[in-house]
């Protein structure tokens, strides 16, 4: 007989379910790995090995607004902030399928070469050390406010050339786009998400014409002039990726950033090894992401029948794929719940797996690496100002909505 006294994680909304989902998702992995939430009209999947197979099975895609639940029905085609998000999303690169995912992917995927994050690195730095010079004037700041959220705004500003003057403006559209990338379907999340893309556009677009007329050295102009096989980007392809960028690409890296501060302040064993061995920087941002991802969960659609653990998930049906919980599967992670930083064979599956794989994942653990680098040297003796933390609404993007620290 089925559980019926679950509850789905995306839907949490108690502060005490959002600071500590970790009990909910072993009992999803003991009694129901995968699951049929009928509220949500979902299948919710909570185990490693079966949450890493259907992100790399092409039974399953990546056209969610497809989705026959789906809250924007096909009036909300009318509304423009609706049909903004419809449009702009179907066309985000984690959102498309081969063979449109490959052309894109190939055509971005040169952005985010080795190379060019590594010529990012001294711009990292650079803004890193500006925000720790007015860290030290403070003496108690707020991590995130204070840094984990202006260190990759300004990367990810410069990757869509938006001007430093600008970014204030980058930060209200980010702030409105978050809710959605995070799961929340509300009518309501759902219009802002859609009005910022609108506001995003407008700006936008005057800036990609620009740079089609005279290219810069800058990454947006690298975008822009991508080309492979006689393919490039076209400007709503352009526009409706930046956006994308924008939300994964700076959302997700300031609850990283957060996490691993927070966590390694937590465990002061752990920091110490960090500080006496720093070349243990790399193994601390992989277990941070597994041990505290700040993406917490993936969906996808099923494009045909599946059996999946013994449970059969009908074409069309949603999948939401619990990758925290994915990461703390004691089937898979020896210890899961206890972190390590000199774990090895870490193989968190917090980027996703397969086509999907993030793509700016190594600037993810770049920037994190740099930023724990910068504050640990410059502030041997951080601490927490406060012990209670409070973690950020939707559960599906995890990260402390502040974390007050003594630099000190």
């Amino acid at each position: 007989m089925p559980v019926t006294n679950l509850t789905n994680p995306l839907t949490l909304r108690s502060q005490s379910d959002l600071n500590n989902p970790y009990p909910l998702f072993s009992t999803l992995r003991t009694q129901e790995p995968v699951w049929w939430c009928e509220t949500s009209k979902a299948w919710i999947v909570s185990t490693y090995a079966e949450a890493q197979n259907i992100l790399r099975s092409s039974d399953f895609e990546k056209q969610i607004q497809k989705w026959k639940h789906s809250p924007t029905a096909s009036w909300a085609g009318f509304f423009p902030p609706f049909k903004a998000l419809r449009d702009t999303s179907s066309s985000w690169l984690l959102n498309l399928n081969p063979p449109d995912h490959t052309r894109v992917r190939s055509l971005i995927g040169r952005t985010f070469a080795p190379s060019t994050i590594n010529g990012l690195k001294p711009e990292i730095e650079k803004v890193a050390k500006e925000l720790i010079l007015i860290a030290k004037e403070k003496g108690e700041i707020d991590l995130v406010a204070d840094f984990a959220f202006p260190l990759p705004l300004a990367i990810i500003a410069l990757i869509m050339g938006i001007p430093v003057s600008d970014r204030d403006l980058l930060k209200q559209w980010s702030g409105k786009l978050v809710a959605v990338a995070g799961g929340n379907r509300s009518v309501p999340a759902l219009w802002n998400s859609g009005s910022a893309i609108i506001e995003l556009q407008k700006y936008l677009t005057p800036m990609i014409e620009e740079r089609r007329k005279d290219l810069k050295d800058d990454m947006l102009s690298m975008l822009i002039s991508a080309e492979e096989e006689g393919s490039r980007l076209n400007t709503a392809e352009l526009l409706s990726n930046l956006i994308l960028f924008l939300v994964a690409g700076h959302e997700t890296t300031v609850n990283l950033i957060s996490n691993a501060v927070l966590v390694l302040l937590q465990h002061p064993a752990e920091l110490m090894k960090l500080k006496e061995n720093p070349e243990l920087t790399s193994s601390a941002v992989s277990e941070v992401l597994r041990y505290e991802s700040p993406v917490q969960a993936a969906p996808r659609l099923a494009n045909k029948d599946v059996v999946v653990a013994g449970k059969t998930i009908k074409e069309g049906d949603m999948v939401w794929l619990l990758l925290g919980s994915a990461n703390r599967d004691t089937n898979q992670f020896e210890a899961a719940d206890v972190f390590d930083i000199k774990r090895t064979n870490i193989r968190h599956i917090s980027f996703s797996e397969g086509i999907h794989r993030c793509i700016g994942a190594s600037l993810a653990e770049t920037e994190c690496e740099i930023a724990l680098t910068s504050l640990f040297s410059s502030f041997p003796n951080l601490s927490l100002a406060e012990q209670n933390i409070d973690f950020k609404f939707p559960m599906a993007l995890r990260g402390p909505k502040r974390l007050l620290v003594k630099v000190g």
